[in-house]
């Protein structure tokens, strides 16, 4: 298939709703494995651009989960940019994020989403730094209150990178919602 016949059917696909709010809880659309497969990164990035100019609402990503059907995830705004001026640093931990989605406790070996144990020390201190940093960002994507910030999950994104590094963030087990804040490591 040809770029810009995966582009049509990725766009027909997607049946955005256009809108000028940037409220960040609305979801104008989603991306999947599916469209990922049809059309590579490059519309989550360009959404991504739109996002940071104000002209779009959050971008955020569905994949599979074992405790529901499925899990949306998006990124701080601090990630979001890395889109755009890192792409390489922040692709594969996307990707395995998309096509593994949440798996619980690692087990070790495996990729994807999974829950921080509270002896990853190093992980849960970068964790609440970034919840302090950016609670209103989580309040507004997750869907919940501040009184209710203690009782999220921290989960990280393994994909097996060689420096040890794991984007970190938080999960509303409840509505199946989750953020990625920032990146941490183990020690």
């Amino acid at each position: 298939m040809d770029k810009k016949y995966k582009q049509k059917i990725y766009n027909q696909e997607l049946q955005r709703v256009e809108t000028k709010d940037v409220d960040r809880r609305v979801m104008e659309c989603y991306y999947g494995m599916h469209q990922y497969d049809s059309a590579g990164i490059e519309p989550f990035i360009t959404h991504v651009a739109q996002f940071l100019a104000g002209n779009r609402t959050v971008p955020v990503t569905k994949a599979p989960s074992i405790s529901s059907e499925r899990l949306f995830f998006t990124f701080s705004n601090l990630l979001f940019r890395m889109f755009l001026d890192n792409l390489e640093k922040i692709k594969k931990p996307y990707e395995s994020a998309l096509k593994y989605g949440f798996r619980g406790y690692s087990r070790g070996g495996k990729n994807g989403i999974f829950l921080i144990r509270k002896e990853d020390h190093g992980l849960v201190n970068v964790i609440d730094s970034l919840k302090e940093k950016y609670k209103d960002q989580i309040v507004q994507d997750l869907d919940c209150s501040i009184s209710e910030l203690p009782g999220l999950k921290n989960v990280k994104n393994v994909c097996h990178a060689p420096s040890g590094e794991r984007i970190v963030g938080v999960m509303n087990h409840i509505n199946g919602r989750a953020i990625f804040l920032g990146f941490g490591q183990y020690s």
